[in-house]
């Protein structure tokens, strides 16, 4: 999950090239779906639409912190969380996640980092709107753990770090203030 909060912050101060984005409906295909099976452990959180909005309710205005995240949240269409952690190696393939990555292509969607580092395998990938960030896509994949977060809509990159500990997403997101690790990023190359 560390890997998750360094390509987070990576991602966070790469310089967005302007581009168009097109709509897009993002499903998590059944093959992610059907790992919770063979994990010991396992969160399948989605929350989009009408069912965000409600979770928002639960936020309050007065805090400021939890005021930050409802205001982030109203602008955001979607968010789908998949953690499993196994107890063993080999319960799943880095090839598992290429369907997902298949719905990340070019001219919506930019890989912005790829990290590779003893086994572990994170990227992280945005889209585009208007020359806005309106999407994040985190595949973080360790030898026994893999983590998918998705979140669609308007996100504004002083904000994401709030996020983090609301909706299932990791606590540990850095804060937007502070540079990642020279070590971490990786290169910003096409698919």
């Amino acid at each position: 999950m560390k890997k998750i909060a360094v390509a987070v912050a990576g991602a966070l101060f790469v310089t967005l090239m302007p581009g168009a984005a097109f709509a897009q409906t993002f499903t998590i295909p059944d093959r992610i779906e059907k790992l919770s099976a063979r994990a010991g452990e396992s969160t399948n959180i989605t929350l989009d639409g009408a069912l965000l909005q409600l979770a928002s309710q639960f936020l309050s205005g007065k805090d400021g912190d939890e005021r930050a995240v409802k205001e982030l949240v109203s602008k955001l269409k979607s968010v789908h969380v998949r953690t499993f952690e196994f107890d063993k190696d080999g319960e799943y393939a880095d090839s598992d996640l290429d369907p997902i990555r298949s719905q990340l292509k070019a001219p919506a969607w930019s890989r912005v980092v790829e990290s590779r580092e003893n086994g572990e395998h994170t990227q992280i990938f945005v889209k585009q709107d208007k020359g806005a960030l309106a999407g994040l896509v985190i595949l973080s994949a360790e030898r026994r753990e893999l983590s998918i977060v998705i979140i669609d809509g308007a996100i504004d990159l002083k904000q994401i770090s709030k996020l983090g500990g609301s909706f299932g997403i990791p606590k540990d997101l850095p804060n937007a203030g502070t540079p990642p690790p020279k070590e971490s990023t990786g290169k910003d190359s096409p698919e």
